[in-house]
């Protein structure tokens, strides 16, 4: 314990489950969301400090556009420095951060030259250095959160873990709230169940199947997936290995969320949530989802996670999607005009 009884300031992985709770509240406005969002995520953190949340647009990486921003505990000040950093983003900076860091840390070892200013002015404030998650998508839409620190701290690998993952949540609830913002836009949906491919009821048993959501294996893997969602939920089950059964989407298409009616009664819902990559068009929806995520910098085992599949999935994919390109090696993969495109810009528009 800490002087005076308090507890130390530390990782709260048992505050991850409110965390995402969060990340999938569907209806809220993207400034209360952000709010939200920002402070469960700062719970996790559990260090208190400055923090700040942004929504942001990196599809082309030379229009780079922020949509909403969120502080908390930033003196007028910081807010100076923050908003007179908008400034100093270039393109490259964009490419090699919000298109392809799902969390940082020690902000002055990112090859960040551009940004050294701002980190000064942030020192001088007594805040030099931050933890970044962020919610990146392939698209190049998402959302960041920083934590500010008076110094840099290099969390722990279980803790470094559990960022990353609540980063790659993160991206896909932004993406999921996009979509049926889309979705009621275009009156297509008024709310999570309208639209949905599966739901089922709180006892887990599918009471409506669309399209591929009809198939038996889908509905299984849809039941196993919210059986782990609801595991780490609980508090006692929230470290990072429960985190790791639940995955941002199940067979790379769907998000679950839920859907609450009059009395309370509760629904998890199966939403169609892939990212929607452009160009390649020689692969299939699987294979380009898979090497866009590879062209962002994810490993086979991240890549994953984030699309629900196994991992030896993924490898099956690359290697067909290899072929496809015409060559063999995943550098080769990599270094590809088309997969390149997918780093800087809008690729095949």
């Amino acid at each position: 314990m800490a002087a005076g009884g308090r507890r130390a300031a530390r990782f709260r992985p048992e505050r991850i489950g409110d965390f995402l709770d969060a990340v999938y509240c569907l209806d809220t406005d993207d400034q209360t969301w952000l709010a939200e969002v920002m402070a469960r995520g700062r719970a996790v953190w559990g260090r208190g400090g400055p923090a700040h949340g942004i929504i942001y647009d990196a599809s082309d990486v030379s229009a780079f556009a922020m949509h909403e921003t969120h502080t908390i505990d930033f003196t007028n000040e910081r807010l100076r420095a923050l908003h007179d950093a908008a400034a100093l983003v270039t393109p490259a900076y964009v490419s090699r951060s919000f298109r392809t860091l799902l969390t940082h840390h020690s902000c002055r070892h990112m090859s960040s030259p551009e940004l050294l200013p701002f980190l000064d002015r942030m020192g001088e404030l007594g805040t030099s250095d931050f933890l970044g998650v962020n919610g990146l998508d392939p698209e190049g839409r998402g959302v960041i959160l920083g934590y500010w620190m008076s110094a840099p701290l290099r969390p722990e690998r279980a803790e470094a873990m559990a960022y990353r993952r609540m980063a790659h949540h993160l991206g896909a609830g932004h993406r999921c709230r996009r979509r049926l913002r889309q979705a009621q836009a275009q009156r297509l949906a008024t709310d999570a169940t309208d639209g949905a491919e599966a739901i089922l009821d709180s006892r887990r048993r599918i009471v409506h199947a669309d399209g591929p959501a009809k198939d038996r294996q889908a509905q299984a893997a849809l039941i196993e997936m919210s059986v782990a969602r609801d595991g780490a939920r609980r508090a006692a089950s929230s470290a990072p290995e429960a985190l790791g059964r639940w995955r941002p989407l199940t067979g790379a298409r769907w998000t679950l969320v839920d859907s609450f009616e009059r009395g309370g009664a509760r629904y998890i819902v199966a939403r169609e949530n892939q990212s929607r990559v452009h160009g390649m068009d020689m692969l299939s929806d699987r294979e380009r989802q898979v090497i866009a995520y590879l062209a962002i910098g994810q490993s086979t085992k991240e890549t994953a996670y984030a699309l629900g599949i196994a991992d030896t999935t993924v490898r099956v994919l690359v290697s067909r999607a290899a072929a496809k390109l015409g060559v063999r090696a995943r550098s080769e993969i990599l270094a590809h005009p088309a997969v390149q495109a997918l780093r800087g810009g809008r690729p095949g528009r």
